[in-house]
């Protein structure tokens, strides 16, 4: 059989209205022998409308099958049918089911959503450019809203007029390939990380051996007012759960060790099944960095003393490379390679550029996108953040960035570019003017700023710990996303610095953090 017909007969007659013996059931069944002609040996196949009853959203999944032989934890690829049949789409997908037993379906849900961000940032930007970070299954059904939290790339397809079968056969493949990339990508990172998550059968307890974050050796006004965690296990061996840890500290667990969930296989005897929130180690210390423009200089009365800084504790740092349309509406930006230069002089490995992003046709973006790109060139600048604001000025020209600005440079970076581009996206823009949109349609990290001690001015590790350092309110959810970084403060003291400063925290150690920004570029 075509795929092109199996999967239109489906989507066609599917109707869950009907019995578990109906054709299109039967055809879901039948898919397990008919995808042996498109996929490579040692995947399995499971066609699914449901278990005891119809699924309002029916499903082929393929796995490798030393992953998995289920959808309740692991990577695979599916076809996932809309509840009205008016799409189907091809997703590489991650299973839910176990770690929502212990997180919580909201918790897992988060955790899957940054764990998906990380698996794309570890996949080539030009195998991935052309595809959808996220889709819609036209319900609320709680196990179809899951499929859309835990999409790591898709590509949806109307029933009614699907592409020919050269091209779905060419697409199914495409998405194994990048299924095999993706676990490639875990592998490596699961034998190079030292974060490791350890469930012991006894006691019942937590047992974690975490990397401790080494010391690293405005024209515009001051910013206004988790972290990934990528599905890797541990040995086989450790992979039995016989006490059922807190939802909250399982997560915080997690976070802790990114690089290190464990899924549970079974659930131990009553008399094993507490395991204390005490029992979970504490968060790990963040890793700072700092974002200047040539106001900081003026504040100054010259460059910063990065080396000061760096043994402040300061990881990297971002400048302002570039405001506006080169070729339109503009401010002025200088000092930005002072910056650079001597932030690399002074041994900060992590040394970025801002843009503030304008309101602009795609031809005005694609001249924001280029400028950019000259500036971090022009002065060895490994990682790019995009300034997403309102400032006066801005709303004076009606030139504030809309969705859709961020949108289409998001886009255009993403075809010409391979440096992360880390989205400044403040909670109360995305709220109040942005429309509230799924910043999981946003490829790379996300900042969020939240000042809850907006006039403070002291140091900024105690400053952190002030705000609710690791458990601070900057690290809440929006946009269906944690952000990896939070801003907490325009007005800390670092050494090194002028007298108040922009500093951002991440929940995570150096190494990860080079990892996050730098990608390929990171030589350890």
């Amino acid at each position: 059989m075509r795929l092109r017909k199996l999967i239109g007969e489906i989507g066609a007659r599917y109707d869950r209205l009907l019995p578990m013996s109906s054709p299109a059931h039967r055809l879901l069944r039948k898919a397990e022998g008919e995808f042996e002609q498109w996929i490579p040996p040692g995947h399995l196949v499971e066609g699914s409308g449901g278990n005891d009853a119809p699924a309002i959203t029916p499903r082929i999944a393929v796995f490798h099958r030393d992953e998995t032989t289920t959808i309740r934890h692991g990577m695979y690829v599916a076809y996932l049918f809309a509840a009205d049949n008016s799409t189907v789409t091809l997703t590489l997908n991650q299973g839910i089911g176990e770690m929502a037993e212990h997180l919580g379906r909201a918790g897992a849900r988060l955790v899957l959503a940054l764990e998906a961000a990380t698996i794309r940032k570890a996949l080539r930007p030009t195998d991935i450019a052309d595809l959808d970070v996220a889709f819609d299954l036209r319900t609320t059904e709680p196990s179809s809203v899951d499929y859309q939290h835990t999409n790591i790339v898709s590509r949806t397809y109307r029933v009614d007029s699907l592409p020919g079968e050269s091209e779905m056969v060419a697409d199914l493949q495409r998405f194994v390939q990048l299924y095999a990339l993706a676990l490639q990508a875990r592998e490596v990172a699961r034998r190079h990380g030292r974060q490791e998550l350890i469930i012991p059968a006894r006691p019942a307890a937590v047992t974690i051996a975490a990397e401790t974050a080494p010391e690293p050796q405005p024209e515009p006004p001051a910013k206004e007012a988790q972290e990934f965690a990528p599905e890797i296990g541990v040995d086989r061996k450790h992979k039995t759960l016989t006490g059922s840890m807190t939802r909250r500290g399982l997560l915080a667990a997690l976070v802790v060790a990114p690089i290190a969930y464990v899924t549970p296989r079974a659930v131990a005897s009553r008399d094993q099944d507490v395991v204390t929130q005490e029992s979970v180690p504490p968060l790990p210390a963040p890793v700072f960095t700092i974002d200047v423009s040539q106001h900081d200089w003026k504040r100054r009365g010259g460059n910063l003393d990065w080396v000061g800084i760096r043994q402040a504790g300061i990881a990297g740092m971002c400048a302002r490379a570039t405001y506006g349309d080169p070729a339109g509406y503009q401010w002025p930006t200088h000092h930005f390679g002072d910056f650079a230069r001597a932030a690399r002089h002074a041994g900060l490995g992590i040394r970025g550029g801002y843009h503030n992003l304008v309101r602009g046709d795609q031809a005005s973006i694609n001249r924001q996108v280029d400028w950019l790109r000259a500036e971090l060139d022009r002065h060895s600048a490994n990682w790019a953040m995009l300034d997403v604001e309102r400032y006066a000025e801005l709303v004076k020209a009606d030139m504030w960035p809309r969705w859709e600005d961020v949108r289409r440079f998001d886009d255009r970076w993403a075809e010409v570019e391979t440096r992360v581009l880390v989205g400044y996206i403040p909670p109360w823009n995305w709220s109040k003017y942005l429309g509230q949109p799924d910043l999981r349609e946003f490829r790379g990290p996300l900042i969020a700023s939240n000042y809850p001690l907006k006039d403070a001015n002291e140091d900024f590790k105690r400053l952190y710990e002030r705000v609710g350092g690791n458990d601070g309110r900057g690290w809440a959810v929006y946009g269906s996303r944690v952000p990896e970084g939070w801003q907490y403060s325009s007005r800390a003291k670092v050494p090194g610095a002028p007298y108040i400063c922009d500093v951002n925290a991440w929940r995570m150690s150096s190494e990860q953090l080079k990892a996050l920004l730098l990608g390929s570029r990171h030589t350890g």
